[in-house]
This record gives C-alpha cells, structure tokens and sequence, in this order.
C-alpha cells in the first residue's frame, strides 16, 4: 500500500457538491465544507502505515485531524460535519478503501497513489465525487 503512503495536497474536486448533498450533509455544513475541504482550500492529507497500524491527518485553514485505526477492524469516528459513524479501511489491490456507515447513508472512499497523484473516489447516495491530489 506503499502508493498511498505520504503526504498529499488537493488539486481538484469534481461532483463534490452533489455528493455532499445525497449523502445528507446539510446546507450550512456544505458551505463549510467547500471553504475548507475542496479546490482552493489548501487542503492536505497525510498517510502513515505500520504494517495494518495506519493514521491519517487531514490539515485544513489551521485545522489538523488525526485518525489512527488498523486495517479491517470497525471503528466509531465522526464525519466531518459532526454526525456520528461507523468506519472499516481495507486494502484491494494497491488501493486504500475506507467505507462509512451512519444514519441513512452509506458511502466508500478509495484512494490511489500513482507516482506524485493520488486519486480519491468517493460514491454514496448515488453519486460520484472524484478528488485529485499531489504528492508533497
């Protein structure tokens, strides 16, 4: 899973505001999400791995998160707009795939390092988001 470990800068974000709305984030909490998580918004990922030991640090407008979890085990966390969660990262192939369960949604991450670009898919509620990083 070497293709995504490192860390990552946001290029582009296509769909996002279509996403957002099937997997239920609220007005107010899609204003903020655009600000602070989508094009322009000098957002960054970081990705560490010990061998299923993985944490992943999301950096936005002076914020850092830091998620820490193995690899197929269930965890509680919490989306980004504050509603409660239940998370599970596994690898297919050379990929990173992170699924989210809360209440009324479901959606899927999948994240790709190929060279200096990671492509993260993100689909629920019908729709596609796809957001490009680069490597830094």
């Amino acid at each position: 899973m070497a293709s995504v470990v490192g860390k990552w800068k946001l290029d582009t974000c296509e769909n996002f505001e279509e996403y957002m709305k099937a997997i239920g984030v609220s007005d107010e909490k899609r204003a903020d999400a655009h600000k602070y998580l989508s094009t322009g918004s000098d957002m960054s990922q970081e990705f560490k791995a010990d061998g299923d030991n993985w944490t992943m640090t999301t950096c936005s407008a002076g914020k850092e998160l830091s998620v820490q979890f193995s690899l197929g085990k269930e965890f509680d966390s919490m989306t980004l707009d504050g509603r409660q969660i239940k998370v599970t990262f596994t690898t297919a192939g050379d990929s990173l795939v992170e699924k989210q369960k809360g209440d009324g949604f479901e959606c899927t991450h999948v994240r790709k390092g190929d060279g200096n670009t990671l492509t993260m898919t993100l689909t629920g509620g019908g729709q596609t988001c796809i957001r490009k990083f680069t490597k830094i």
